[in-house]
């Protein structure tokens, strides 16, 4: 059975690992994994370099993680971006546990969250080659809105509308 609950520092280096991991399952052994290194070591010295600090302190972020058999197998954070708009952070998921509703869990109580803190609409962000997640976002209600050169990579921006 997965949990879900609030990050706790215990979580910091499972966290982080996790997500490493995601961004290296789809990159590993091809052109574009050099760069998803370097975006890897980015993150892990910006706002997953203190993840309280970060995600939980601010009173309208926060940060989630997904336990099986006490084991994080998934994360999920999201920050204000303004009075309406949130952005989704940091969603990632075991490979050896996709496809099992943990990302679908993940977003939903992204989205609850959001709807507590009096958001109107959540933005995301993803690479093009994730065609799974841009999958479940738009099954999830997300529209595409643009996409953007990120060197080698192609960014799809999302948003969803949380008020119908």
């Amino acid at each position: 059975m997965v949990t879900i609950r609030t990050f706790r520092p215990e979580d910091f280096d499972a966290a982080r690992a996790l997500f490493a991991r995601g961004q290296l399952d789809w990159t590993e052994g091809t052109d574009l994994e050099e760069e998803a290194r370097r975006y890897i070591a980015r993150s892990l010295q910006a706002d997953l370099a203190d993840i309280s600090a970060n995600y939980l302190d601010p009173p309208r972020s926060h940060f989630w993680v997904a336990l099986l058999d006490g084991r994080v197998v998934g994360t999920v954070g999201v920050q204000e971006i303004d009075e309406e708009e949130a952005e989704l952070r940091r969603m990632s998921v075991d490979g050896g546990t996709r496809r099992r509703g943990i990302g679908a869990r993940l977003l939903a109580t992204v989205e609850d969250f959001c709807r507590e803190m009096g958001y109107s609409r959540v933005g995301l962000s993803t690479v093009v080659h994730l065609a799974a997640a841009m999958n479940m976002y738009r099954r999830y209600g997300y529209r595409p809105l643009r996409q953007e050169p990120y060197g080698k990579f192609t960014v799809q921006y999302f948003e969803k509308d949380l008020r119908g």
